[in-house]
C-alpha cells in the first residue's frame, strides 16, 4: 500500500521489549537492525513492518497492526495464558517469505510493545539450515481474528490480505569459531563442522559418520514413533550445547531446534536457536559443544 511518509523507529527501540533493553543491548540491536516502515491497509488496519535483525542463519522481523481509526483492535486482549503470555490474536495466514532454501524454525506470536497507544505488535523470529541471502522479503497477512481458549473459538477482527515487501538485508555481527574437530556422541564418531555466534542466536554445524535410518512405517500417521524418537535423540538432542560466560554463568541451549539429514552413510545436523534476549559478546568466554570448548575473542 502507499501511505504517507512514516518516521522510522531505531531498531534498538523496537526489540528492546523483546531481547533487551539494556543500554549495551540497544545499541547492539540498533548496530545490527535495520528500521523498515513498509506497510499495507485493508479493511481499516495497517501492518506496518518495523524492523529487522539478523545474522548468518537466524532473523526476527517486528510487524506493528493499528486501527486507522485510533481504537484499538478488540476490547479485551488479555493474554490466554496469564499476564506473560502471547496476546490471543490470530491470523488466517501469515508469512514472510526471504527466498530461503532448505529447512527453517522458528516461533512467532503476538505482544503489546507500549500499552499506550493502540498498536499491537507480531514478532516472527527464524533459524536457517541454510545460510541466508540478502533480498527482497515478501511478508503475507490474511483475516485477523481474536481467538479464545478454544482455537475454533474466534472472532473476526478485521477482514483482508496484507502485502509488504521490504528489502531483507542487515549487517551479520556473527563470528565463525575454529572448529573441524571430533568427537564422539553416544558411541558414534563426528565432526564439528562449524559453530556461527552473534548477540542474536547461536549455528552449529555438524556430521556423524553414521547414517540415522528412519522408521517410515513409524511415521505413517504423522506421529514419531519409539525407533525415530529414539534415534532423533541419539543423533541430535542428546548433544549438549552451552554458551560460557566470563563471569561464571553459562546457558543450556541443549533443546535447540533445528535440521537433521541422512545422506550418503553419514548424518548431517544443524542446531541452532535465537536467543531469549541479547548477548554481548564481549562477556562470552566460549562456547562448548560435547566434550569440545571453542573460546569466543569478540572483535
Amino acid at each position: 500500500g502507499v501511505g504517507a511518509a512514516v518516521t522510522l523507529t531505531p531498531a534498538g527501540e523496537v526489540f528492546a521489549s523483546i531481547f533487551g533493553d539494556s543500554p549495551a543491548q540497544t545499541e547492539i540491536m540498533d548496530r545490527m537492525g535495520v528500521p523498515i516502515g513498509a506497510s499495507d491497509t485493508a479493511d481499516g488496519v495497517t501492518i506496518t513492518a518495523d524492523a529487522i535483525i539478523g545474522d548468518t542463519y537466524s532473523y526476527a522481523v517486528v510487524y506493528s497492526i493499528a486501527r486507522d481509526d485510533g481504537q484499538p483492535l478488540a476490547e479485551d486482549l488479555t493474554p490466554l495464558g496469564g499476564t506473560d503470555g502471547p496476546l490471543p490474536l490470530t491470523f488466517d495466514q501469515s508469512d514472510t517469505f526471504v527466498g530461503m532454501l532448505g529447512g527453517s524454525h522458528g516461533t512467532a506470536y503476538f505482544y503489546d510493545a507500549d500499552p499506550a497507544d493502540n498498536a499491537i505488535q507480531y514478532v516472527e523470529m527464524m533459524t536457517a539450515d541454510t545460510p541466508i541471502e540478502p533480498g527482497t522479503a515478501t511478508a503475507t497477512f490474511q483475516n485477523l481474528y481474536l481467538r479464545g481458549k478454544d482455537i475454533q473459538d474466534r472472532t473476526l477482527l478485521a477482514e483482508g490480505k496484507w502485502k509488504i515487501r521490504f528489502q531483507f538485508d542487515f549487517p551479520d555481527s556473527g563470528v565463525s569459531l575454529d572448529a573441524g574437530q571430533t568427537f564422539q556422541l553416544n558411541g558414534m564418531e563426528a565432526t564439528l563442522d562449524g559453530v556461527t555466534l552473534s548477540p542474536l542466536s547461536i549455528q552449529v554445524d555438524y556430521t556423524v559418520w553414521e547414517e540415522l535410518v528412519w522408521d517410515h512405517q513409524d511415521q505413517a500417521d504423522g506421529q514419531m514413533g519409539e525407533h525415530d524418537r529414539e534415534q532423533s535423540y541419539r543423533f541430535f538432542e542428546s548433544l549438549p550445547v552451552t554458551v560460557n560466560f566470563t563471569d561464571g554463568t553459562a546457558l543450556d541451549l541443549s533443546g535447540n531446534g533445528g535440521g537433521i539429514r541422512p545422506e550418503d552413510g553419514k548424518t548431517v545436523c544443524q542446531k541452532g536457536r535465537v536467543f531469549e534476549e541479547i548477548l554481548d559478546l564481549s562477556t562470552v568466554e566460549s562456547v562448548t559443544v560435547g566434550d569440545i570448548t571453542l573460546p569466543v575473542e569478540a572483535e
